[in-house]
């Protein structure tokens, strides 16, 4: 079974965007540490079905160039979707009979620099190519490198991933690629002609890769945004805005029965939504 197992935001500044985050999310960092082989720092925050990694450049190294690569000359930026497999001799047997040219297994490790704990993985690449310029690739954690919730920080925290947002011309590369290479179930495929393109919703655990297909879309995939998910908008709009976050006005969701608020500062330019699932 796939998953996603996070969700890479490229930052210029690690320090202001952690605080930025956890301000947003009302939680702490579940981890701060450094990938040295990679050139790269990170602060992790866990959710419910996931967690976010803020990924900055710290050094020299194929990590360093990615987030150079997805920031440009911004503050922040969705740069990667990181997708978690159970084991990876089945899923390369899979990915790679449906033609996805998977590297094999590279380890990885991480080092929490406020702890010194250490978190260990395997890695399996893949060209961004195959997922139409979109950077992603799977990981399987070896034991002992399960995450802890961060200390909150006020009333009405964010609990999980609702869904990331992909944009693309293509919606049939996009099921061959998130369905059958990389193993997510189509949930959910809905034309949309008034606005002259089609919605593809791909399931991974507990968390949708919503797909925008539309001819207008770029000529390489893009991640747009990303959809938070609190139990108590209200709640959640109301101690943002208390932290001095901009949030708009409460509004109906597209789905029946959600209702939703777009954050305007402190998401380092990355679209986010936030959202209460119908009860």
């Amino acid at each position: 079974m796939t998953c996603i197992d996070h969700i890479i935001i490229a930052v210029a500044d690690l320090e202001s965007a952690t605080e930025n985050y956890a301000c947003l999310l009302g939680r702490a960092p579940s981890w701060q540490g450094r990938h040295p082989s990679y050139g790269t720092a990170n602060s992790l925050f866990l959710l419910n079905n996931t967690y976010l990694e803020l990924l900055a450049v710290d050094g020299e190294g194929a990590g360093a160039l990615q987030v150079q690569r997805a920031l440009g000359d911004r503050e922040g930026a969705l740069a990667g979707l990181v997708f978690g497999v159970e084991d990876t001799g089945a899923f390369l047997e899979q990915a790679r009979a449906a033609g996805l040219p998977v590297a094999d297994p590279a380890p990885g490790e991480g080092i929490d620099e406020r702890t010194g704990r250490r978190r260990s993985w395997q890695s399996l690449f893949w060209p961004a190519s195959s997922a139409r310029g979109i950077f992603s690739f799977a990981i399987q954690h070896d034991e002992g490198g399960r995450l802890e919730f961060g200390a909150p920080r006020g009333a009405h925290p964010i609990t999980a991933v609702d869904h990331v947002v992909v944009q693309t011309q293509d919606g049939m590369a996009a099921k061959r690629f998130y369905g059958d290479q990389v193993g997510l179930r189509l949930a959910l495929e809905r034309e949309a002609p008034d606005w002259g393109g089609s919605f593809l919703f791909f399931r991974g655990g507990a968390l949708t890769v919503e797909v925008i297909a539309s001819p207008k879309s770029s000529e390489t995939d893009r991640l747009w945004g990303i959809a938070l998910e609190t139990p108590d908008l209200e709640g959640t709009c109301a101690r943002l805005r208390d932290a001095g976050v901009i949030v708009s006005e409460l509004r109906a969701g597209r789905k029946p029965g959600t209702r939703v608020a777009t954050v305007k500062s402190h998401c380092l330019e990355v679209p986010t939504l936030l959202i209460q699932p119908a009860p």
